[in-house]
């Protein structure tokens, strides 16, 4: 991600973090003059990295960009289940452990439940996606921001 041309020059940098919880797990924006380039962590279960991806796309082979937010519905609804049901666990003196489990586990879906997205289509009808939490779609949108007005400008 640090090889650049020599007439390139960087526009806008953005770093998001692609978990509320899991914040040693950036992804990485870079917007030139000529591409963007992206680089973001491999993971196995979305906690352990195990390598990195990263992708620089040039702007005459984008057609579009855009953002978008999601609420996963089945992580909100299975969440709110588990986070309530366990208030009643916790209560018995023989159930706690498990209404504690029950309890981090409904937070964490709760906390996954929704999301943003970036989202670059290529000409050739290939996407490129990129899911970050919804306390980072500020970023995610300037980002999309910036992408399209050097797509204008290229």
């Amino acid at each position: 991600m640090n090889q650049h041309y020599k007439s390139e020059q960087i526009i806008h940098s953005e770093s998001c973090r692609s978990s509320i919880l899991f914040f040693w797990l950036p992804t990485k924006f870079k917007i030139t003059n000529r591409r963007i380039m992206v680089e973001s962590k491999n993971t196995v279960f979305g906690v352990l990295p195990i390598g990195n991806r990263s992708e620089n796309i040039t702007y005459r082979n984008i057609a579009s960009v855009k953002s978008s937010s999601k609420i996963h519905v089945i992580r909100l609804l299975l969440g709110l289940w588990l986070f309530t049901g366990s208030f009643r666990l916790m209560l018995s003196p023989e159930f706690f452990t498990l209404g504690v489990i029950e309890l981090i586990t409904g937070f964490l879906l709760l906390c996954h439940c929704s999301k943003s997205k970036l989202e670059i289509i290529s000409n050739s009808g290939r996407s490129t996606e990129i899911e970050v939490p919804f306390i980072e779609s500020k970023k995610i949108n300037k980002v999309t921001r910036e992408v399209n007005n050097q797509i204008i400008n290229f």
